[in-house]
């Protein structure tokens, strides 16, 4: 499309001949089209972009309020009559589709990144919690403390490697916890991580 093409359309959406939302898909139409894109085509369509959103949230035409895309446009055609056809514009082509694809596909990645990290956060939180508990229960049981003392001193040996491990396993073995079971908490599941955290590590290194 040519200056005179973007200009007529956006009089004519100006000017009431067309409504907002065949405005909208004439503007999506010219623009996929490829060929010169004038600047303020250009800033015009981040808000047909927002406009279509709007419209195909609410699944009904009218329904959507246009005076920031009919603002838009008017700035648009005030800035395309200082302009005129000619070699300084540059063109301009955007597969709408393959860019929609492509975010959907970065989002879903994300997405599911966030929820991994966000359950794993989450486990080594209950897991740290669990060796507190029962390390604090093993010294108060061992040494016949005070249950603020034992917590005091369970808080800090059940973050010191190995020995915070092991207290915890005698300490849940005690309370009734099968063998198995308490490995699995306080040697197998804390191992994994750290060797997982120590892969990705390298991996981004």
């Amino acid at each position: 499309m040519t200056l005179a093409d973007w200009r007529a359309l956006i009089e004519a959406y100006l000017d009431g001949r067309l409504s907002a939302e065949a405005f909208m898909r004439r503007f999506i139409e010219g623009w996929t089209a490829g060929g010169p894109l004038p600047p303020p085509i250009v800033a015009l369509q981040v808000a047909v972009e927002q406009f279509e959103a709007q419209v195909n949230e609410a699944r009904e035409e009218g329904a959507v309020d246009d005076d920031a895309l009919r603002q838009a446009a008017q700035r648009a055609l005030s800035g395309l009559s200082e302009a005129s056809d000619g070699p300084t514009i540059a063109p301009h082509t955007f597969d709408r589709t393959r860019a929609r694809e492509d975010m959907r596909r970065f989002q879903v990645r994300m997405t599911g990144c966030a929820g991994m990290g966000c359950v794993l956060v989450l486990a080594w939180i209950g897991l740290c919690v669990l060796q507190i508990y029962f390390v604090s229960e093993w010294v108060q049981r061992e040494f016949e403390w005070g249950a603020w003392p034992s917590a005091v001193a369970g808080f800090v040996l059940a973050f010191v490697p190995i020995i915070g491990n092991v207290l915890a396993f005698l300490g849940a073995t005690h309370e009734g916890w099968p063998e198995w079971l308490a490995a699995i908490v306080f040697f197998a599941a804390p191992a994994a991580t750290l060797i997982s955290g120590w892969s990705r590590w390298r991996r981004q290194n």
